[in-house]
């Protein structure tokens, strides 16, 4: 009986070191090792919002492949070796600063700033056919600053900040038509900051100056002018006066008025006049106070 329990026993233990071979701490770490295994190559692969991913493939050998798009914020749970490629498609300034000689000769230094978005669901041609997270300074910087350059070089330094606003609609007309049948969309496009040359703005302050003098002398002018005038109105009032005198008053009136004045005289009190007789051409009478 003792034979038999101890032959059942070797048979158990013989079955197990087949399935299991080693102590039962090696059969716990294959365990683990197999678990952990199972994990090694997998990701969750995260695509924050305003964007959106590309998700390709990680082979061991081989290219990776084209694997889907999602629109964050989102993310693929755990996956086998897969990889994503996310892009901001939300709306975004784009500065540049500028350097252009125009038409005067003159270098006109400027900042030209374009707003542009991604389009929804173009991920895949950004990746594949626009330099991916790079497709700004791969595609679309140069063409834009060819652009501006374009727009303004023919143009004087006065007159571009004078047409600021018909330019800027020029150039996103330009480049939103360039750019239609791509990923890429124009938004608005503005210029700002015209930095001018030393030698423009000292021609400009030189011609305010001048300009303020100029109106200033017209000023005074204007009021010696005015003076003249006053002047040469009262000389010919006066001379008018005198001709009017001369020719219009005669001896009889003189006399008449004489006497009147003679009339006044002689209401005054305690007062002596003597008065020569009139002349015989009219010439008023010489009036002496005798009390003098």
């Amino acid at each position: 009986m003792g034979n038999n329990n101890s032959t059942n026993k070797n048979d158990i233990n013989e079955l197990l070191n087949r399935i299991f071979p080693g102590s039962l701490a090696t059969v716990i770490v294959v365990a683990l090792a197999i678990a952990g295994l199972s994990r090694v190559g997998c990701s969750n692969i995260v695509t924050p919002a305003g964007h959106e991913g590309y998700i390709k493939t990680k082979p061991l050998l081989g290219v990776a492949e084209f694997d889907g798009i999602q629109i964050g914020p989102t993310s693929t749970g755990w996956v086998w070796r897969r990889d994503v490629l996310n892009a901001d498609v939300r709306p975004k300034t784009y500065s540049e600063s500028m350097e252009i000689l125009t038409a005067s000769g003159l270098q006109l230094r400027f900042r030209a700033h374009a707003r542009i978005q991604l389009r929804t669901g173009s991920i895949k041609d950004v990746v594949e056919r626009f330099g991916g997270a790079h497709w700004y300074e791969s595609n679309v910087q140069q063409q834009f600053r060819s652009v501006v350059r374009s727009k303004v070089q023919p143009l004087k330094p006065f007159e571009v900040k004078d047409q600021m606003e018909q330019l800027g609609s020029d150039m996103l007309g330009e480049l939103q038509k360039r750019y239609e049948k791509t990923p890429i969309d124009f938004l608005s496009l503005d210029i700002g900051n015209i930095e001018y040359p030393d030698i423009v703005v000292e021609s400009v302050v030189r011609k305010f100056v001048t300009k303020e003098d100029n109106e200033r002398k017209d000023v005074e002018l204007k009021i010696a002018q005015r003076e003249i005038d006053i002047g040469i109105a009262e000389a010919q009032g006066v001379s008018d006066s005198q001709k009017i005198v001369s020719t219009t008053l005669d001896s009889m009136f003189l006399q008449y008025e004489a006497l009147k004045a003679i009339e006044k005289l002689a209401d005054s009190k305690n007062t002596t006049f003597l008065i020569m007789p009139f002349s015989k051409n009219g010439t008023a009478p010489l009036i002496m106070n005798m009390d003098k």
